[in-house]
Formats: structure tokens, sequence, C-alpha cells
């Protein structure tokens, strides 16, 4: 008999902690989506964040204190915007993690609960990938297993940091999906640190190369003001 799973996630200095039921059946119930709402950008200083959609009963937290003075109000606040009182926003109050959105537009609303994807742990990512809620990325054509996720953006000896290639999948074929990437590396003359990097540039135009773009057009400003005569910033 198949039992509910767990998804677990935390925000940044761990002082709140969550977990979400998840049942057998949860992937016709939960959702993943993008919220661009001028709202979410301001809270989330992000164009698009990524929200796990659930019914509420399903999410359980609870809060950790880390010295005596720190009250559960003080760890876990709450932000309600003055032009929509219906709507709350839950985040540390020491890291500023956000975590969850909850609003109450309609009886059917109130019984969800929208989870901030990226507060997820790292292992919560496999259940959401088998259940089909999000795509069950491979690496280079390897098995499915946990390296799904190794896509590596900086390493040295003893620490390496892992995108999300599932990330590339959802946005495919949206105004997201039109990026292009470069990548670079180097290795420290002592050869035990080695940077890894990656820029990712979106562009509106499919045939031009962003990138030039936007060096070229600080190059004219720049040698529009390099004139003998000081000019006045407007």
């Amino acid at each position: 008999m198949a039992t509910d799973q767990s998804l677990q996630g935390e925000c940044s200095c761990g002082r709140n902690q969550y977990i979400i039921i998840f049942p057998e059946n949860a992937s016709s119930v939960a959702k993943v989506f993008f919220e661009s709402s001028s709202d979410s950008r301001r809270a989330h200083s992000s164009p698009y964040t990524a929200f796990l959609r659930v019914p509420l009963p399903w999410f359980q937290s609870t809060t950790y204190a880390f010295y005596p003075n720190e009250a559960h109000a003080d760890i876990r606040r709450v932000f309600t915007p003055w032009h929509a009182p219906q709507t709350k926003r839950h985040f540390c109050g020491f890291c500023g993690t956000p975590l969850t959105a909850w609003n109450e537009e309609s009886s059917e609303e109130a019984e969800m609960v929208s989870v901030n994807l990226a507060s997820l742990r790292s292992n919560s990512f496999d259940i959401l990938a088998d259940a089909g809620v999000l795509p069950s990325a491979t690496l280079g054509g390897e098995s499915k297993d946990s390296g799904r996720f190794e896509s590596m953006i900086l390493q040295d000896h003893a620490t390496r940091r892992k995108g999300q290639p599932w990330f590339e999948e959802i946005t495919e074929g949206s105004e997201l999906g039109r990026m292009t990437r470069r990548r670079g590396g180097e290795t420290s003359l002592d050869g035990k640190t080695r940077v890894e990097w990656e820029i990712v540039e979106f562009s509106n135009d499919d045939g031009a190369d962003s990138g030039e773009g936007v060096i070229g057009t600080a190059k004219r400003k720049h040698d529009e003001l390099a004139g003998g005569e000081d000019v006045a910033m407007r």
C-alpha cells in the first residue's frame, strides 16, 4: 500500500521550516506556476517567481528560536498590502526568505496556499519530478537520479553549488525561453580553486545578440558624454 510522502522546506537561516503532505494522487491537485503580478515582483525582487500551489491542509509549518528573546511573531512575519487586504505573504523576519502567499478572494482560493518553490529542499524536487509535477530532467542523458540537478556554477575543492535544469524545461517555448548562455572558467595558480561562470541573457529579438546590443548602447552613451565640455545629466 502506497504511503503519503512529505515535501520539506525552510528559510535561509532555518528558523522557519515546513512540510507539505504529498498524497499519492497529489499530481492531479498540486500545480507549479509562475507569478508575475506587480505585488509579486516587488515582494521577491524578481520578474517571475515560481510557486507550488497545494491545498492548505497539506501545509504545516513551525518556527525555531535560536535565542531566548526571539518570538514566533518575529520569526514568521506576515505582510498584507494596504490595497489587497485579502492577501497575506509570509516571510522570515530574520533572513527575509519569502515563504508562502495566500489570499481569500474566493472561498476556493482560500482553501489553497502558494509555497515559494525555491524554498523547498533539494530532495523535494525529486519527489515532485517523480510525481510529474516537475519535468524529470536528466543531465547529459544520464540515468534519472539526484544528479539531474548537477548544473555546476561554482566549484572549489570543498564546495559545489547546483542549479535546476528542470527550470529550463518549464520555460522552454515561453518568453523566458529566449535566452542565450555563455560559459567559461579559470583555475587559480595553486590549482586548489576553480571558478566556472555562466552568463544568461534574455532577448526579445530571437535573432539579435542581446549581450552585444547592451555593450553597444553603453559605448554610444559614453562617446556622447566624452566631448570637451561638461554635459548636464538629466
